[in-house]
């Protein structure tokens, strides 16, 4: 009966294995833990470079050195070893008489009713020269000289690990950054025209 007793005394008191278990316990929220902090980094990571690039191309453009052709070019290339495979930069380039134009409806030059509407009599300045009243105008590419010149990157990616829904994030991520520069003054910026809509 002695024999008994001491034998489940000492089954009870004996913590052989219980690092183990603990262990076992920590580690699944602890690699949660790593994983999503290191996609967080990959994220914060990226558009900071994004960033720091564009502003080089910005730059290096403004001067009118470099093609139109070749910004995306340039773009890809330098991002492309941090970038997953299959994901490429999506790049856009407007061009703008002046900064206060950007993402904004074509400035009007008489208003006559007061609505902020483009009405018959009513009169426009043409940023983009089409001849047509644009919302959100800007003209594609790196544009001529003095011209404000808005750069966009825009990446969308899968994130690093497939952990996303245990996060409540986003499967994709997407990061955008944009910067507006103006042109040098290496010639004579092109005069926009004014136009009115003809009384019907």
């Amino acid at each position: 009966m002695i024999d008994r007793k001491q034998n489940k005394s000492s089954i009870f008191s004996n913590e052989d294995g219980a690092t183990l278990m603990e262990f076992g316990l920590v580690a699944g929220p602890l690699m949660m833990l790593i994983l999503g902090i290191t996609d967080l980094g990959y994220r914060g990571y990226l558009d900071t470079l994004t960033k720091s690039k564009l502003h080089e191309i910005a730059r290096q453009a403004s001067t009118g050195n470099l093609p139109e052709d070749q910004i995306e070019q340039i773009i890809e290339a330098d991002l492309a070893p941090l970038l997953l495979t299959g994901v490429d930069p999506e790049v856009t380039v407007k061009s703008y008489f002046d900064f206060t134009s950007i993402g904004k409806p074509e400035k009007l030059l008489t208003d006559n009713n007061g609505d902020g509407n483009l009405d018959p009599g009513d009169c426009y300045l043409d940023g983009n020269r089409n001849g047509e009243f644009d919302v959100n105008f800007g003209n594609s590419g790196i544009g001529g000289p003095d011209d404000i010149v808005n750069y966009t990157i825009t990446i969308e990616s899968p994130r690093l690990f497939p952990l996303a829904k245990m996060f409540g994030w986003s499967e994709t991520m997407i990061t955008t950054n944009s910067t507006a520069v103006r042109n040098q003054p290496y010639g004579d910026q092109a005069d926009v025209p004014e136009i009115c809509e003809p009384i019907t």
